[in-house]
């Protein structure tokens, strides 16, 4: 009858801890800021500061992000991909800096179109209205979010 007893408390407690893992997990917030970074001959790398912060009164473990840039749905460039767990600790935030790296200028040409391409490349002032689509996995579950930003020169 014991054993009966601690394995309904076991499995009570169990389920319990892995629901409030599941609701501190799609409680997380993410800001992300992106920059240009550098124009050179190979295309512009880009900046990104990913901000994750967690309100929860349960410590989080968080893959390492991944950073996709995309211009009318097409890829502007990505970051890395790190296979790393980051745990971040209760009612606390985590920055990353992340670089990005476009694709070359003949695919940014065909992207952003001549005129912009060649604004850039110039160094005149431009804003381009990018998304911004992170991707990681927080306690195993998957978060994605997408952002709507301006970046400007």
């Amino acid at each position: 009858m014991f054993k009966w007893i601690a394995g309904g408390l076991a499995a009570f407690f169990s389920i319990r801890y892995l629901s409030r893992l599941q609701r501190a997990s799609s409680n997380i917030t993410s800001r992300i800021r992106v920059r240009i970074h550098k124009i050179n001959l190979t295309g512009i790398e880009l900046k990104a500061e990913v901000q994750v912060q967690n309100p929860n009164p349960v410590s989080l473990k968080l893959q390492h992000p991944f950073v996709k840039i995309l211009f009318k749905e097409k890829l502007l460039g990505s970051s890395t991909i790190e296979n790393s767990i980051i745990e971040i600790p209760e009612n606390s935030q985590k920055t990353f800096e992340l670089k990005i790296q476009s694709a070359g200028w003949l695919t940014l040409i065909q992207i952003l179109g001549t005129k912009m391409a060649s604004d850039i490349r110039s160094g005149n002032p431009i804003q381009l209205k990018i998304q911004t689509q992170i991707i990681t996995r927080v306690n195993g579950l998957p978060y994605e979010q997408m952002d709507n930003i301006i970046v400007q020169l």
